[in-house]
């Protein structure tokens, strides 16, 4: 199970930096371009530290555990591209950011290469639990301490650095994508502090703390699954919200099909033709609409009461029924009930009033529920519908 959750986060990273480097590739920029080669350096590193891989990679293997260098060599690289990210997020100078690349890459060289000649002059074998076994060797654990500290100290600046950067933008999806990526961030922060603690705890007393295998399969899974959900969200996410608003909103048009049909004698009567219906799920909604707000607006002084002030499904059944006696009393030529009865243009005029929205999907929201409501009320000729009628009146 475990080699089956680190290959497949780490199979889905690889592959989402890979995507998300085609679909910017017109426009690519140096920090989608570090972000990327983070997602994709992460993405190797799980799926090549799944234990099943290690196992198999330990029989062909030239040097012993040589797998295991490789993958943290992988993690220290994703972290590179992260501190190289951030430098160029911070530095409006592009020749200055880059210099400050080429020192961070000196820096990580420098390390790795500390870190090899540590690692290979260990004498290790292949063991499924690595850690427990040679963290206890001086060399190991200073291998070990190394690669977690680097690891931590870019991770730890990109955590601060998103919390302030996600503050500058107001695209809602941008936002969630950084938030994923600054959480996806603090495991793998998590993940690094658990390997220095758990090489301590091995090197000092012999033996690692509990759940400490545990931890060090979830931690790097979860880091690399919200760092690619956050890659994703900002490109896929904004066309799959647009196809369920259209989706909502094509829904929400055949609901109201019923209380627009209920209104239609007030709309022929005050309006010349009736309007086009649009091409778009927004545009045939948004007609809709407004053709019941007028109406309704005609009504209004036929009405015993105000409308509500509160979209509650009870005041949405008080509105259906108002709607019911208003429209009633219209049809039958009566006078408005209020005193402040509007003129109704002449037929072939535009209507009086010149409804606006600011709020389509809410208004659409409070009108279905006002159409439902109308829907379950008791037909004109049955006992419930008088009664209710009179006491309206």
């Amino acid at each position: 199970m475990e080699t089956l959750v680190m290959a497949v986060a780490g199979s889905a990273a690889i592959a989402g930096g890979v995507a998300r480097l085609v679909l910017a590739r017109r426009h690519l920029t140096p920090a989608t371009l570090y972000l990327c080669a983070g997602v994709i350096a992460v993405g190797l590193s799980s799926a090549l530290s799944a234990p099943a891989v290690l196992a198999v990679a330990a029989r062909v293997e030239p040097v012993p555990n040589l797998s295991r260098l490789l993958v943290n060599g992988a993690g220290m690289i994703a972290a590179w591209c992260v501190h190289s990210l951030l430098i160029h997020l911070v530095t409006d100078d592009g020749a200055r950011a880059r210099s400050a690349v080429r020192i961070q890459a000196v820096i990580l060289l420098t390390t790795l290469a500390t870190m090899a000649a540590l690692f290979l002059s260990a004498g290790t074998t292949y063991r499924p639990d690595f850690l427990a076994e040679f963290s206890r060797l001086p060399g190991i654990f200073g291998y070990l301490l190394l690669f977690s500290g680097y690891v931590a100290w870019s991770l730890a600046r990109f955590v601060l650095l998103m919390g302030r950067y996600v503050e500058l933008t107001d695209r809602r999806w941008l936002q969630r994508g950084l938030r994923a990526m600054q959480a996806g961030a603090a495991f793998g922060l998590a993940w690094s502090m658990h390997k220095v603690v758990a090489a301590t705890a091995v090197f000092t007393t012999g033996s690692p703390y509990p759940g400490a295998d545990f931890l060090a399969s979830a931690l790097p899974a979860a880091c690399v699954t919200l760092v690619t959900v956050g890659v994703f969200l900002p490109v896929c996410a904004p066309p799959v919200a647009l196809r369920v608003v259209e989706a909502r909103r094509r829904w929400r048009h055949r609901r109201l099909r019923g209380l627009w049909e209920t209104v239609s004698p007030v709309l022929a009567r005050t309006r010349a033709a009736e309007p086009p219906p649009g091409s778009t799920a927004h545009e045939r909604l948004s007609t809709r609409v407004v053709d019941i707000l007028d109406a309704l607006l005609v009504l209004s002084p036929y009405r015993d009461r105000a409308a509500a002030t509160s979209r509650t499904p009870e005041n949405a059944r008080r509105e259906a029924e108002a709607l019911v006696v208003a429209l009633a009393r219209w049809s039958a030529g009566k006078a408005p009930v209020n005193g402040e009865h509007l003129a109704e243009p002449t037929e072939g005029a535009s209507p009086a009033s010149a409804t606006t929205m600011d709020d389509l999907d809410g208004e659409a929201a409070w009108l279905c529920r006002v159409a439902e409501a109308l829907r379950r009320l008791p037909a004109p000729n049955s006992p419930g519908a008088t009664t209710s009628s009179t006491t309206t009146s």
